[in-house]
């Protein structure tokens, strides 16, 4: 074999080499990026086969969908938020109910958001998320119906005794004036204030109930 021959397929064997390398190069950036971009949106909660992702979690707490009930708490957020997405989807699936939304419900809802956030960062935040309000009509649904359907079934009136409202009164009321350093008014004045709070604190504590034993019944999985 001539010296030429020799060197032809040396370079048939080497370029195989390089190009095979550079493949794998290839192959390994695209790993990467296809890696990246499944870390920034991935599945937290599976609630009965429904999803709750990554970014549902960001756009409630971007829009400020449960602002009144977490504004106090900042640290661990997210699964405030996340446990009360498990709850909607376990209330909506497992109730067996039909919720009617009207659209002055969602009107009013988007009205207060705007009034909240203001009309270009309420635009710019839609924008971040790709979505327009109809989508994010999505959301507020749901928590409209959750929201219905709490209400429905334990918006009956608790009775409150009168032993009830004297035993807030001398356990709690009191005690929590006499710290901040103020003369606690007469018990007749504070009773509707008293109940309500009673009621309140009874309804809070029969949804609670209520919600662990649908949670028992759930198929749910957390990965978050």
């Amino acid at each position: 074999m001539s010296f030429k021959n020799v060197r032809s397929m040396r370079r048939l064997i080497i370029f195989p080499r390089a190009f095979s390398l550079q493949l794998i190069v290839v192959i390994l950036l695209l790993f990467a990026v296809y890696c990246y971009s499944e870390t920034v949106d991935r599945i937290v909660a599976v609630v009965n086969e429904h999803v709750i992702t990554l970014t549902d979690l960001r756009i409630v707490e971007a829009f400020g969908l449960y602002g009144e009930e977490f504004k106090e708490k900042s640290e661990g957020l997210h699964q405030l938020i996340l446990e009360r997405l498990i709850d909607q989807k376990l209330v909506i699936s497992l109730a067996g109910e039909e919720t009617f939304i009207e659209n002055e419900e969602l009107d009013s809802f988007q009205g207060r958001i705007i009034e909240k956030l203001g009309n270009d960062q309420a635009r710019r935040r839609l924008e971040e998320f790709g979505l327009d309000w109809q989508d994010l009509r999505a959301y507020m649904q749901e928590k409209i119906i959750y929201q219905k359907t709490i209400s429905r079934k334990f918006g009956q009136r608790n009775i409150v005794s009168l032993k009830e409202i004297e035993d807030y009164y001398q356990k709690s009321y009191v005690p929590s004036q006499r710290e901040k350093g103020l003369e606690p008014q007469p018990m007749v004045e504070l009773l509707d204030e008293i109940e309500s709070g009673i009621i309140q604190e009874k309804i809070k504590t029969q949804i609670d109930g209520w919600l662990k034993n649908l949670r028992k019944k759930a198929d749910i999985q957390r990965f978050m």
